[in-house]
């Protein structure tokens, strides 16, 4: 069976009580069907909106010119 991810919504409300994620993988091991939260997965922009158009490398060069300012 392949992983698939479905919206929280489409399962009976007494399942998807148990999961708070919007959505849920849902994928076969070792016989067993498994359900599981997909968590959103938080990146330095996201983190820090003020820098929300950097990649993390330039993110982190801004921090090292405002490090060396402060001196």
């Amino acid at each position: 069976m392949e992983t698939l991810v479905i919206d929280r919504q489409i399962l009976p409300e007494p399942i998807f009580s148990f999961i708070k994620t919007e959505q849920i993988k849902v994928f076969e091991e070792n016989g067993n069907v498994i359900l599981s939260p997909v968590l959103k997965k938080s990146n330095v922009n996201e983190v820090f909106g003020k820098y929300d158009k950097l990649s993390s490398e330039e993110f982190i060069r801004q921090k090292v010119i405002e490090k060396e300012l402060e001196n």
